[in-house]
């Protein structure tokens, strides 16, 4: 068994192995840095991360109660006050205690822990709604979406925690926002069935996953996948990486959960 026993598994990490068993070898066993150049240019990439990380900020500092009138002074970049005001407009005021904000959640799952990080969960007359912040420039297709770990993680995760064992399945939903897309959240209610579902796919790919042997981390036969993969220099399939319209500009989502029980 190559995985420690307080391995975390993540949406992130999950995805990585579905796309291609051996970045997860690479990446989660290996622990390698990325080695490749990114294909477009580093300094446009750092300004998208950096907007992508400021965006979750502000979302983070209004929910804490800071005035939007302050939070909206301080910035100054043209594409994060569009960001920003198209997130005011959703006018959420929850009430307090019955929202979290960039809360780590995590459960015992198949011998390890599953974990989440929900970048807002409101709860309101029994119904939980997730929301993820989408700071990338290209919006997916629904289907695409629907069919990430994310998409299997997050909801399983919330709807498996001992606090909402009296909400059904049914009452949990979840909301993919782009600020740079307003008008087009992706959204999908959950199920029993669906959950059902998650469990059994996310249990048999973790066991399966908890089973292999360094041979067995083979790299994948999709090759249109390395053109995406920054690890794509070491497996001799390209010189630099590309950045997928997938990722996310935050980069949180798996290096944060590499620490030892992980609270996330």
């Amino acid at each position: 068994m190559l995985l420690p026993d307080s391995f975390v598994f993540t949406q992130q990490n999950l995805q990585d192995y579905k796309d291609c068993a051996y970045r997860f070898y690479l990446k989660e066993i290996l622990k390698l840095d990325w080695p490749a150049v990114e294909s477009e240019p580093i300094r446009e990439q750092e300004v998208l991360m950096l907007l992508g990380t400021r965006f979750h900020l502000l979302c983070q500092q209004y929910f804490s109660g800071i005035p939007a009138d302050v939070l909206s002074a301080q910035i100054t970049q043209p594409e994060l006050i569009e960001w920003w005001q198209n997130f005011l407009k959703l006018d959420l005021h929850p009430a307090p205690g019955n929202f979290s904000v960039e809360k780590l959640n995590s459960i015992p799952f198949a011998g390890y822990r599953l974990a989440a990080k929900i970048d807002l969960l409101l709860k309101s007359d029994g119904k939980l709604t997730l929301y993820d912040w989408k700071t990338s420039q290209h919006q997916p297709k629904r289907q695409t979406l629907l069919s990430r770990m994310q998409s299997k993680v997050y909801p399983y995760v919330i709807s498996a925690l001992s606090a909402n064992q009296n909400i059904l399945p049914e009452s949990v939903e979840m909301v993919y926002w782009y600020p740079a897309f307003p008008k087009s959240p992706v959204s999908f209610a959950y199920s029993s069935a669906q959950k059902e579902a998650d469990q059994t796919e996310i249990e048999l790919l973790i066991n399966e996953i908890a089973s292999k042997e360094k041979e067995a981390f083979r790299k994948t036969d999709n090759l249109k996948a390395c053109n995406f993969c920054r690890f794509r220099s070491l497996c001799d399939r390209g010189k630099e990486a590309g950045t997928s319209d997938m990722a996310d500009e935050q980069v949180d989502s798996d290096d944060a959960f590499n620490f030892d029980f992980d609270a996330i």
